[in-house]
């Protein structure tokens, strides 16, 4: 049974003549409304762009599960750039971008999903496909300082044609009701004292080199690490595990050698705990996964690698331990926890702040979640 947004959508889109992009919170119901889309026009061919190969499997088994198809009716296109006429096929945006020339002469329904990441240099001619119909997908297809969605999307897919927030979610009960606790901790002395001075070295080479100039994005990137790796928002985040047993929780970070210390530390005190990030091979991300799905573990410790495409409704708690200043990552992590499961009446997600930017971004974003989310604010 079709939600009533997905109704007005696709309605939306038949009318601005099966072109545009629609922008919807995560979890909302993206990949049914749009897959929703295919079985109404019933196009000759049709072509689904994803960011990730997580994805991809995602849109794999929904597609085949909603048209009743088995798996290998759906052509997956893999570097041999094969493309099959009369059939659903699914790329990952990097094969994608190399395919538009390939396919040239014949016309599809192309589908972006997450369609701010096609809006980059390096992936925008993944839109040069010949197309009779298009659809973006996005929880926020706005891209932070530059213009690729006036620029690149809209000419490419169509305007934003249709928006489905987190009021809406709430009042349609597609999300839990959530808590947003927000905890200001202080940073060791030596620490605060490195992250000021990296700070004026920043306003220095901003004002000589520019904001883009590699002097000024290798400060910033240093001053991040300086203030992710604080030892004090480690103790914060397993203090945070403690106070919370027993639910199904992930912790989001945003440095590898962080995750794997709050794992190991976690994993010493007996909780039932896995860790996932880029380092760690391919079968055993899979496996943890499958641990954390079934309910084997009770905590999941992430290095961004979970931002997008994760999908365990189960999960009650979020700790944002780190994270980077884009309001899309955060979007994405609010996403992760806030889908309803049987039982779950609600969310928390604690995020773990030190420095006045980060507290103004969360500030701002209280505002923008006013009767929406209940927002605390603590200290350590």
């Amino acid at each position: 049974m079709p939600r009533g947004w997905q109704i007005k959508a696709l309605a939306e889109w038949e009318r601005t003549n099966h072109r545009g992009i629609v922008s919807v919170v995560t979890g909302g119901g993206k990949t049914v409304f749009a897959l929703s889309c295919i079985d109404r026009i019933r196009p000759i061919a049709t072509l689904i762009i994803v960011p990730t190969a997580a994805l991809l499997e995602q849109w794999w088994e929904e597609a085949a599960s909603y048209f009743d198809l088995d798996l290998d009716e759906i052509n997956i296109v893999t570097g041999s750039l094969r493309f099959r006429l009369g059939a659903i096929n699914i790329a990952v945006l990097n094969t994608a971008a190399k395919l538009a020339e390939k396919i040239q002469e014949h016309k599809c329904f192309l589908i972006v999903d997450e369609c701010h990441k096609a809006a980059s240099e390096q992936f925008r001619t993944a839109l040069q496909i010949n197309t009779f119909a298009s659809l973006g997908l996005s929880a926020t297809p706005e891209r932070p300082y530059d213009e690729g969605l006036k620029d690149v999307l809209i000419p490419a897919l169509g305007p934003v044609i249709f928006t489905y927030g987190y009021a809406d979610a709430l009042r349609d009960g597609v999300i839990v009701p959530f808590e947003l606790k927000n905890v200001v901790f202080e940073l060791e002395e030596d620490r605060q004292a490195e992250y000021d001075k990296l700070s004026k070295s920043i306003a220095r080479s901003i004002s000589q080199h520019g904001t883009e100039a590699e002097e000024t994005i290798a400060l910033f990137l240093k001053r991040a690490r300086v203030l992710n790796l604080s030892l004090n928002r480690i103790r914060l985040a397993l203090k945070l595990v403690a106070a919370n047993r027993g639910k199904r929780t992930l912790i989001f970070h945003e440095d590898i050698e962080a995750c794997d210390l709050i794992h190991s530390v976690l994993y010493e005190n007996g909780v039932r705990c896995g860790v996932y990030h880029s380092k760690l091979p391919l079968r055993a991300k899979a496996a943890m996964l499958g641990q954390y799905r079934r309910g084997e573990i009770d905590v999941l410790v992430t290095c961004r690698a979970l931002d997008e495409g994760f999908n365990v409704p189960e999960t009650e708690v979020g700790i944002i331990a780190a994270s980077t200043a884009t309001r899309r990552q955060r979007i994405q992590r609010l996403g992760r926890v806030v889908r309803p499961a049987k039982g779950k009446a609600g969310a928390s997600i604690y995020t773990l702040v030190a420095t006045g930017p980060e507290i103004d971004r969360l500030k701002e974003e209280e505002e923008h979640l006013d009767g929406v989310a209940t927002v605390t604010w603590s200290r350590a």
